[in-house]
């Protein structure tokens, strides 16, 4: 019986771009490039130099089990096992929220915008791309990361080994402030915390909806609780001067530009995405004489 002969980059490529499509994946020939590229350890531009290079009988089972898996909609960067932030990759996990384009907007504003913090506080850090990319920027910072996940935090941990800035990074579990009372106050205190509201977990994409971690996702009080407590709780951690940045979801800009200034201690400026969405709120602390005393 004659063997088989081995499938080439090209039609392996074509084969799965094709599957993927019929599954209604976007950019369905981009992500076969991404994933054959990753699992056979080859650069896209491989796949176009050496298209009649053969695919062992091995490698192509693999590959194909993680195209079955894109195909049932799980997230690329799971399958991978990787995502790029600001420059740098990162390891993720099932279990572990996925890092966004949009978060990078935080770090740059940061690098553009602020004196060099010495000292920062990231909370609900998950993978740990602030805080990684923060240290990376600001050799000279120390930095405190917070998450309420062991799993989140165990993925964090290995990152900043992977990018050398481990020791200058605290990992503490915990809620929010809860691990923090004994601890200095910081220059410089980010989060990009859930704040997706409950209702609009039928609208999202099942890549997220399904696969990404619903701790991570859904805020309680139409998404807000998170930005409550921070904002009522931040002030004894912030130094003089020191600046409170948290990521906003679409439309919550309005919401908590008010309820800063009536429940908290802050005022609070915002920078659009990409999208024109206010992405980012800036918060500094109003001058006493503007502001009520809040206990």
């Amino acid at each position: 019986m004659l063997q088989a002969e081995n499938k080439t980059l090209s039609r392996l490529l074509q084969d799965a771009a094709t599957y993927l499509n019929r599954k209604q994946i976007p950019f369905s020939r981009q992500e076969a490039e991404l994933l054959l590229a990753s699992f056979l350890s080859l650069r896209r531009i491989d796949l176009y130099t050496r298209p009649d290079w053969p695919v062992s009988p091995e490698q192509e089972s693999r590959f194909w089990t993680s195209i079955y898996r894109r195909g049932e909609r799980e997230p690329l960067q799971y399958i991978i096992g990787e995502v790029e932030f600001d420059g740098l990759l990162l390891t993720v996990q099932p279990g572990v929220f996925i890092p966004r384009p949009e978060t990078e907007l935080m770090v740059e504003f940061v690098q553009n915008q602020l004196p060099p913090p010495q000292t920062i506080l990231d909370l609900c850090t998950g993978a740990g791309a602030l805080a990684i990319a923060l240290a990376k920027r600001f050799p000279a910072a120390k930095v405190v990361a917070v998450d309420c996940s062991e799993a989140a935090l165990a993925v964090a941990r290995f990152n900043a080994k992977r990018h050398q800035c481990a020791p200058r990074i605290t990992f503490l579990m915990g809620d929010l402030f809860e691990p923090l009372r004994a601890r200095r106050s910081f220059d410089l205190l980010i989060s990009n915390p859930p704040y997706i509201p409950e209702r609009d977990r039928p609208d999202l994409q099942p890549e997220v909806r399904d696969y990404e971690p619903a701790a991570a996702l859904f805020a309680p009080e139409e998404g807000t609780a998170f930005y409550r407590r921070i904002l009522r709780n931040a002030a004894p951690f912030l130094a003089p001067g020191g600046r409170l940045l948290l990521e906003l979801g679409e439309g919550q800009s309005a919401w908590l530009h008010a309820f800063a200034g009536r429940e908290s201690p802050f005022s609070a400026t915002f920078i659009p995405d990409f999208s024109g969405i206010d992405r980012i709120a800036v918060c500094s602390r109003r001058p006493e004489r503007e502001g009520t005393h809040h206990g």
